[in-house]
């Protein structure tokens, strides 16, 4: 599938979700107004989903990484079919019903170019950017998620976001989850699973072979993303000076949360 054809794809789903795709989704329920007496005892660690962050200076381990053997109770919906009320997401739910239309080799063209516009966005600008819209928070599934809302905010947001990604602090979803008082999140997690869902119900196989399908169906070079210098996020000049416009709307609540969260797990900040 070529890349006017899989945006044209994203562009109709976003169409028919109206403004709900341009909305942050609610994640959290917890107030954010006293940033300064904040404890992470007052956030459940469950529902964050695991999220923590994964930049880190040149050579040095990723919290990620420290933070393997620690059991965050994740949901992974990797290996479970999905019924189609599990997808809420509106522009989720928009984009199958699109694919389900469509013929399975179409549903895999779809799903490969998706994973590659994701793969050019696993870069660590990005990946910071993603860290202080994340709330501070960011692991490698979160990121995954990220990635797939960066494609939901249609072409034009997305190849800005690539050619700079503090651009991000222009779109209304990102200022929208500045200015709520509790946590919202740019992920769509939703995304990842519309496909191979599409195609289950379009053939009535199972979703796990839908991988194996699409893989078949590759053609070309694999993609691979850009170089990006990783540095330390709490690295507030640095941050400032590479992303100054989401440092502006995120610094001193993403960081304070991630330090709160860190030293809730043990972890120096």
């Amino acid at each position: 599938m070529d890349a006017d054809r899989f945006w044209d794809l994203i562009e109709q789903a976003r169409t028919a979700a109206g403004p709900a795709a341009d909305e942050a989704i609610r994640d959290v329920d917890f107030d954010l107004g006293e940033i300064d007496d904040l404890s992470f005892d007052d956030i459940d660690i469950e529902a964050l989903d695991g999220r923590v962050t994964r930049t880190g200076g040149p050579g040095e381990p990723t919290d990620a990484e420290a933070l393997d053997n620690v059991d965050l109770d994740a949901e992974d919906l990797d290996d479970e079919d999905l019924d189609e009320e599990d997808i809420t997401d509106p522009v989720a739910v928009a984009l199958f019903d699109l694919l389900v239309q469509l013929p399975p080799e179409e549903i895999a063209a779809f799903e490969n170019a998706f994973e590659d516009f994701r793969t050019l966005a696993d870069r660590e600008d990005i990946a910071a950017a993603a860290t202080l819209i994340e709330h501070g928070l960011l692991g490698d599934e979160s990121f995954e998620d990220f990635r797939a809302g960066l494609v939901a905010l249609g072409r034009q947001a997305y190849e800005a976001a690539l050619d700079n990604p503090d651009s991000l602090a222009d779109h209304p979803m990102v200022r929208e989850i500045a200015s709520a008082p509790d946590l919202r999140y740019m992920s769509r997690e939703d995304l990842l699973y519309v496909p191979s869902h599409a195609y289950a119900v379009s053939t009535g196989r199972e979703e796990l072979t839908f991988y194996e399908y699409a893989e078949s169906l590759r053609s070309g070079e694999e993609v691979h993303p850009a170089e990006a210098e990783a540095w330390e996020i709490t690295d507030e000049a640095e941050t400032r000076r590479r992303l100054p416009r989401l440092s502006d709307l995120f610094f001193d609540r993403s960081i304070a949360i991630r330090r709160a969260a860190l030293a809730k797990l043990g972890l120096d900040s």
